[in-house]
């Protein structure tokens, strides 16, 4: 189980709450006078998002808090964009995550100066595309992040990065089996594992399962591989990088689990590569709120990662209050 109020004490959620809400409010009355649609989704860059019906012309505002926790380390962010969609089948969107990581104590005993790290990841931009179909839905997510997070604490890789996720699936009544197919040079967070490091290097990701559906809780099922070629760098986000020092690799690693004993490492393709699987329970009690609760497994990293989920869709929110008003 999580322990939610001990880790929205530790990271101190509610100040840093504080400041990033002006920031949603301003974009709540930027665009308070257009139609508001779906949700955004802007914590999970990876498989891409896929509503059933295409997507809602209009405005979109979501944010989410999410992250995981395993022997490694604790890796949160609460994640808000504000978007746009152009048509049934194109839409765009803007975001910036806030990063909450905790070091355990078997890493500070090598690192002392590594403490729970927090500030803002790299800003993204998302094009999204989606082709409902009777035979086989298809979506696709373009995924866009500027180095305007801090290298030192892990929470950028110092260069642009983009990855390309595309999503098949085909429903027989309440049973939908899923392919997620993507390629980008940095791997991805999912809402299954956030892991305690970040990458460059190209990649692929390949990810397979089936999703049950039961009304208000869904349950999904799955397993995924990360297939990475030429050199691949990998930035700790649990293991500080000196403040007085530059954060480069001492070398050529092939130490899979460097990233609890060093800031940045280089090596080859078997540095990065990954295989697993994954589990999860989404409930949602209202169309504006979700919770998810999952597992994932590393088999190389033989890491076991437990992560949860919290969206609210604020376009939703800001339309049942403006129609209640009204009423």
């Amino acid at each position: 189980m999580l322990h939610l109020n001990r880790y929205f004490g530790t990271y101190r959620f509610i100040p840093v709450f504080s400041r990033v809400a002006p920031l949603i409010l301003l974009l709540a009355i930027f665009c308070g006078s257009t139609t508001w649609a779906q949700s955004a989704s802007p914590a999970v860059n990876w498989p891409p998002a896929k509503p059933a019906d295409g997507f809602t012309p209009g405005w979109t505002l979501g944010t989410r808090f999410e992250g995981s926790t395993s022997g490694d380390g604790t890796v949160f962010d609460l994640g808000s964009a504000v978007g746009y969609n152009i048509s049934r089948h194109f839409g765009v969107d803007v975001g910036i995550p806030y990063n909450f990581v905790g070091t355990p104590t078997s890493i500070k005993k090598n690192n002392p100066g590594a403490v729970s790290g927090t500030g803002f990841g790299s800003l993204f931009t998302d094009l999204k595309f989606n082709f409902p179909a009777t035979t086989l839905n298809y979506n696709s997510t373009i995924h866009l992040t500027a180095p305007t997070g801090d290298i030192k604490k892990g929470f950028s890789t110092g260069h642009a990065t983009w990855n390309w996720g595309n999503h098949f699936e085909h429903g027989f009544n309440n049973f939908t089996p899923f392919v997620d197919l993507g390629v980008g040079n940095t791997i991805n967070d999912t809402k299954y594992f956030h892991r305690p490091f970040t990458t460059f290097g190209y990649n692929a990701q390949f990810e397979a399962g089936a999703e049950f559906d039961a009304g208000k809780f869904s349950l999904t099922a799955s397993f995924y591989d990360v297939a990475p070629w030429g050199p691949q760098t990998v930035i700790s986000k649990v293991f500080r990088c000196s403040s007085a020092a530059k954060c480069a690799a001492n070398g050529k690693s092939t130490n899979r689990r460097g990233y609890t004993l060093a800031s940045v490492q280089a090596g080859s393709a078997d540095l990065v590569r990954d295989d697993g699987f994954n589990a999860g329970v989404e409930f949602k009690p209202v169309a504006l709120l979700d919770f998810e609760v999952d597992y994932s497994r590393s088999v190389p990293l033989q890491l076991n990662s437990f992560s949860f989920g919290v969206s609210v869709d604020l376009g939703r929110m800001l339309r049942s209050g403006a129609q209640h008003r009204a009423n």
